[in-house]
């Protein structure tokens, strides 16, 4: 029988923000900087904790190695700053009738209406003692382009998977990547190509997402985050993220957004995941501490 344990981490003022995103219409995975402050952590017993209680999303103990799972939200407090259109439909810029078709939203900061925060990273800096050993799926992931805008916007894949490169537009893009451990790509991507001529393949971990551009048009960005493990996520619209079958233990994750002062909003967020349990976190973002 699994148990529930739910927390509430409220980061104090100087402190800072990430999440994890589910699946977009174009099959996302649901899968140095920042502040020094520690948040406090408090646990506490829920409600609804029984013997005979059931988590839907937690992990039961192995025989092996016992695991349990973490679920948790990422919410700005404050006044959220309003984020105007990358390219609003009717824009005179270039490639404008396939770039500026329809209106382009700035993916760097979106928000729910009850302050959930997309597009955040959370993860394990490295494996932990007695984890589950990552393997690549067979089926490539594809990476697409529409309307002059990545698809998905985020995501965490694990290392030696094959990224296949689409275009859903009738005219040329390229495809930028910027990481630190693995080789850049800097590749065009012809007018409608959806065979994916170009693929990626990152070897290596990366210990922070890296950014993908495109050189053609400016405003384009994703980020990518390589693994070599299965311990990471990124919120959803909700800013909703769930990691499941992670050894029992107290872990430091890494919590990151492209908005957030740095990027940080945490870089040792402590977290105890204990057998069969699901530990619950909530995670508070000032909003005076984004940086747009």
């Amino acid at each position: 029988m699994l148990k529930f344990r739910s927390g509430i981490l409220t980061l104090a003022s100087g402190a800072m923000l990430s999440l994890s995103v589910g699946c977009t219409e174009y099959g996302q995975p649901a899968v140095g900087g920042g502040a020094s402050v520690v948040p406090q952590v408090v646990f506490l017993a829920s409600e609804s904790e029984s013997g005979d209680a059931e988590s839907a999303g937690g992990a039961e103990a192995t025989s092996e190695v016992a695991v349990g799972s973490i679920r948790g939200r990422v919410q700005i407090v404050g006044s959220v700053p309003e984020m105007k259109l990358l390219v609003k439909a009717g824009d005179d810029i270039k490639d404008k009738e396939v770039c500026a078709a329809v209106d382009v939203p700035d993916e760097r900061l979106m928000v729910s209406n009850d302050g959930g925060v997309a597009n955040v990273f959370v993860y394990l800096p490295k494996a932990p003692k007695g984890g589950r050993p990552v393997t690549a799926p067979a089926e490539p992931f594809v990476f697409d382009q529409k309307n002059c805008r990545f698809y998905p916007h985020t995501v965490v894949l694990p290392v030696n998977q094959t990224v296949r490169v689409l275009s859903n537009d009738s005219v040329a893009h390229n495809t930028h990547t910027y990481p630190s451990k693995n080789n850049s790509v800097n590749s065009g991507v012809a007018p409608m190509d959806r065979e994916g001529k170009l693929e990626i393949v990152y070897r290596k971990a990366e210990a922070v997402p890296l950014a993908v551009k495109c050189d053609y048009h400016t405003w384009m960005n994703a980020w990518h985050l390589p693994l070599d493990h299965p311990y990471g996520a990124v919120t959803n619209e909700a800013g909703d993220f769930a990691i499941a079958d992670i050894p029992a233990g107290t872990h430091s994750f890494v919590v990151w957004h492209e908005a957030a002062d740095g990027n940080f909003v945490q870089r040792k967020l402590a977290v105890e995941v204990k057998p069969g349990e699901e530990t619950e976190v909530k995670i508070e973002y000032p909003a005076a501490l984004l940086k747009l």
